[in-house]
Formats: C-alpha cells, sequence, structure tokens
C-alpha cells in the first residue's frame, strides 16, 4: 500500500512551487525529491520541513560533506532506507575520496569499518547520540573539542543528528519510494 501521495511541482500550489523553487535553487537539483513532494498537499508543512533541512545543511560552520555524512550515519543506524540512500548519493558527490562500496562496507561492516580519519570522531560520537543520547558524557565533548571542535559545532552536530531523525521517522513511516537517482544503500 502506499502511504502518500505526491504532489509534483505541475500540480503544486504557488506557494509549494515557491518551496519547490527555493529547494532547487538552493541545492542545484533540477527536479524536486519524493519526500519533498510528499509534503507538497501543504505549503506550510513543505516549508517547515524544508527552512529545517536548509537551515541546518546549508548554514553553519560545519562543512557540508560532513553533516552529509552525519545524516547517512544516523540513517543508516536508524535503518532509514530513503534517507540512507538520499545521503550516500550526497556524501559520494561531495566527497570524491570515497565510493558506494566504503559507505556500504560501513553499513554492513559494524565495528570494522574504514571511513578517513576527517569522519571517525564525529561518526562515533553520532552513534552514540543516535543509541542514547542521554548518555553522552563530557568526554565525548571532550574527545571532538581535542579534535578541534568548538562547543558550537559539536551544537551544530546535534543539531545535524536531530534533523536527520527527523526525517528517518517520516520517511520510513510513510515508506518512501527512493527517488530514481537514488541508490539503495540498505
Amino acid at each position: 500500500m502506499q502511504r502518500y501521495l505526491l504532489t509534483d511541482y505541475n500540480n503544486a500550489s504557488a506557494e509549494t512551487r515557491d518551496v519547490y523553487d527555493d529547494f532547487m535553487r538552493t541545492t542545484g537539483e533540477s527536479s524536486v525529491p519524493i519526500w519533498l513532494q510528499s509534503l507538497g498537499h501543504s505549503a506550510p508543512l513543505a516549508r517547515a520541513y524544508w527552512e529545517r533541512a536548509k537551515g541546518t545543511l546549508f548554514s553553519g560552520s560545519l562543512p557540508l560533506p560532513l553533516k552529509e555524512m552525519i545524516v547517512f550515519v544516523v540513517s543508516a543506524r536508524h535503518g532509514a532506507r530513503y534517507c540512507s540512500a538520499c545521503h550516500a548519493q550526497n556524501v559520494l558527490s561531495l566527497d570524491q575520496a570515497l565510493e558506494f562500496k566504503d559507505l556500504h562496507a560501513f553499513v554492513t561492516a559494524g565495528a570494522e569499518r574504514n571511513l578517513p580519519p576527517y569522519y571517525e570522531h564525529v561518526v562515533a560520537f553520532a552513534e552514540k547520540v543516535v543509541a542514547d543520547a542521554n548518555q553522552v558524557t563530557d568526554e565525548d565533548f571532550e574527545m571532538l573539542m581535542d579534535e578541534g571542535f568548538s562547543r558550537e559545532e559539536i551544537c551544530e552536530i546535534i543539531a545535524v543528528i536531530d534533523l536527520a531523525s527527523m526525517f528517518n521517522i517520516y520517511t520510513s513511516a510513510l515508506k518512501l519510494d527512493l527517488d530514481p537517482n537514488y541508490r539503495a544503500i540498505l
């Protein structure tokens, strides 16, 4: 059973088209993804989800490839098929040092993973937050600070984790189909 309806660009209200246009302008994409079309029936809801994503991913001081890796890892840990595929694609388009097989190995290897050092500490922190945010310790913060992250940047990392979790619940509960340009990793 399909649990959602899509509102394509041509059938969207003017307010929803404004959201779609902002998405495409900001991301450089030439089409509106399924997750956003599934919200297109409600311009306020589409705008709220898009503004949250835009504000979290496209502002702040952390680089976009790191944010995309965080979303990918959180989505993979939550078993969110749509988000893990989408953000695997985004990571690969932003970090040419990685290949699909690297991300797939990360998902399937458990503790035996091989990520570039640039990602390792943030990924470990994100996984701990996903497992139980109440168990994050001062030492976890200090580990990131020792790696050069400020307290503000650690808050930004947590905001990205939270954003991913929100989208994971939304896309998984609806069982969104993958966009044609996404490759399933789960």
